[in-house]
């Protein structure tokens, strides 16, 4: 419990002089609202009782007394006021810091981690769980603690101010409180830390139904969803209502009934004192003592709730720092230089697990300026190379060359700074068609992001829209078509001028005519760039340098279309079927 604590305070550091002006305001109206009963008991006892005994009514002490309490709690008011308001901005700020943080961490983890995940999760970690930091822990639980600690010392000195008896019996209320609490939190702990895994699991299926909504309605799985969606919500109000329960029975019915015994008590024994002579009490001394002892325990009843606040944000914490904590990627200081893009993968062995090898010994060479193409079966291993080449992951044994430099020495933003790539899914980003060409990289222009366009074959885009390059896009862009989405995204990767240009399966989702423009397009831009092709249509690849066969993470034929061809082996079959089928 106490290292999440100590990590939720540690940004406290960020607003130090906010944070003491914000707590030294708070203690000051706490100090100055526990004086106004003081007040009200010398207007009951020095200027209301003997008004009501003989009459004479003390104006002039009246209106002092009055004017105090009024002062106090005026002034008590508007330091309370703006201690929250100081304390409220702090939180704020503090989690706008928090979130920054973890998106800048989100992009240094490596893909790996992503591939284990739903993104729902890694939302609700961002957005959910910093909101229940925000609101609870740096706006409650600081706030609500330290008035509730200033108000509980503050009544007790003055009830044994007032009378040093009762003061003492009521430490008996220290262990009772003492049980409760470890009681209470035993059980808070584990509900609260159940209830924000639920939310996180909503999340993440709420984010899969959304992404993938229309495949749910094509295949009518609606029904089955939400049987899944209902059991994951049912669990959540399951845990919720023992959470509940615990804070409403335990929390707040034990405190009531244990506020009620205390003034009970205290006056039956007073009254008893006082019919038996022995304690002379005033009226104003009575209402002081019920007005200390309900002060004494309206910050106990606070407390249960702060320790319900704070439960949830340690859960909420815990989550969040487990993402913090995992290991991001290695940074080299180094970084590369390309200048032709030769490219070399060395006895290569690569596996996304440990026991499981999906790229055994590879080993080819690609000269500056050449095309390399890889084909195969699905699983064979052609993305993972790719992946590689990209540094999404570095292979287990062996190692791989750019213009002779091994990239797993270099930093892994150099390294892809020379490389383009367009995947087998297009994605398009909230913003315009030149936001996702350029992706608001420096130095490239609008006019460069039409000139792509141009390149591509898709200049046609900017007539269709009157705001042409500047035309809106929105969330994966499904105003476009997937050949549509597929150029801009080509254009993309064609506008940085790479040396080393990567395409996963870039044609296909478009039609003939497209992929005719697209291929007219890498006659040009495939000279002085080196360039890596998956595809299966084979059809697309012939003009490659290279071909590589891939099976089962094994290079089982390599050589030109033609070489491959006059083999009569798998490229030949693969390539003869597809023939035939046009």
């Amino acid at each position: 419990m106490l290292v999440p604590i100590r990590h939720l305070l540690y940004y406290l550091k960020y607003y130090k002089k906010q944070f003491i002006i914000g707590t030294g305001l708070l203690l000051l109206a706490s100090s100055l609202e526990l004086y106004s009963p003081m007040i009200a008991k010398q207007l009951i006892d020095q200027v209301m009782t003997p008004a009501a005994k003989n009459g004479n009514l003390k104006i002039e002490l009246l209106l002092i007394l009055l004017s105090i309490y009024l002062g106090l709690n005026i002034f008590g008011a508007l330091f309370r006021y703006i201690s929250l308001l100081l304390l409220r901005k702090m939180s704020n700020k503090i989690v706008q810091i928090m979130r920054h943080q973890l998106f800048n961490h989100m992009h240094k983890l490596p893909i790996s981690y992503f591939d284990n995940i739903p993104s729902g999760k890694v939302v609700a970690r961002i957005t959910n769980d910093t909101e229940v930091l925000r609101s609870n822990f740096y706006v409650n639980v600081i706030s609500n603690l330290l008035s509730n600690i200033i108000q509980v010392v503050g009544a007790y000195i003055a009830l044994v101010y007032l009378n040093k008896t009762l003061s003492l019996y009521l430490l008996l209320l220290v262990p009772i409180m003492f049980f409760w609490q470890k009681f209470y939190t035993k059980y808070a702990s584990k509900y609260n830390l159940a209830m924000r895994e639920y939310i996180s699991q909503i999340s993440g299926q709420l984010n899969e139904f959304v992404q993938g909504i229309a495949i749910i309605q094509a295949f009518q799985k609606e029904k089955q969803l939400l049987e899944e969606f209902k059991k994951t919500v049912d669990k959540w109000v399951k845990v919720g209502r023992k959470a509940l329960l615990l804070d409403t029975g335990i929390a707040w019915g034990f405190a009531t009934l244990l506020r009620n015994l205390t003034i009970l008590l205290m006056l039956v024994t007073l009254s008893w004192l006082f019919l038996d002579n022995t304690l002379a009490i005033s009226a104003g001394l009575l209402y002081v003592l019920i007005d200390y002892i309900n002060r004494l325990f309206d910050p106990i009843d606070g407390f249960v709730q702060t320790i319900a606040n704070i439960q949830q944000s340690l859960a909420a914490g815990q989550r969040i720092f487990e993402f913090t904590d995992e290991k991001t990627e290695s940074v080299q200081t180094k970084n590369i230089s390309i200048k032709k893009g030769a490219i070399s993968f060395n006895n290569v062995s690569f596996g996304y697990l440990p026991d499981q090898q999906i790229l055994n010994s590879i080993n080819f060479h690609v000269d500056p300026g050449e095309t390399l193409a890889l084909v195969g079966h699905t699983g064979s291993g052609k993305s993972s190379i790719l992946n590689l080449l990209f540094r999404f992951y570095d292979p287990q044994k062996g190692n791989i060359t750019v213009d002779n430099q091994v990239i797993s020495d270099y930093n892994r933003y150099s390294v892809r700074k020379s490389m383009a790539i367009v995947m087998q899914d297009p994605y398009l980003f909230t913003g315009t068609i030149a936001s996702n060409i350029s992706m608001n990289r420096q130095g490239i222009s609008d006019a460069m992001c039409i000139n792509a366009l141009k390149q591509v074959g898709a200049e046609y885009l900017l007539n269709r829209y009157p705001d042409g390059i500047n035309h809106p896009v929105v969330e994966k862009g499904t105003e476009f078509s997937s050949g549509e989405r597929q150029l801009i995204s080509f254009a993309r990767a064609l506008v940085s001028n790479p040396k080393i240009l990567i395409l996963d399966e870039a044609t296909s989702h478009v039609d003939t005519e497209t992929e005719t423009l697209i291929q007219k397009a890498m006659g040009i831009l495939k000279k002085g760039r080196t360039t890596f092709i998956i595809a299966h249509r084979l059809s697309t690849i012939k003009d490659s340098n290279q071909i590589l066969v891939l099976e089962k993470g094994k290079i089982v034929e390599r050589g030109s279309h033609e070489s491959l061809i006059q083999k009569n082996g798998i490229y030949h079959q693969m390539y003869q079927m597809q023939s035939e089928q046009l």
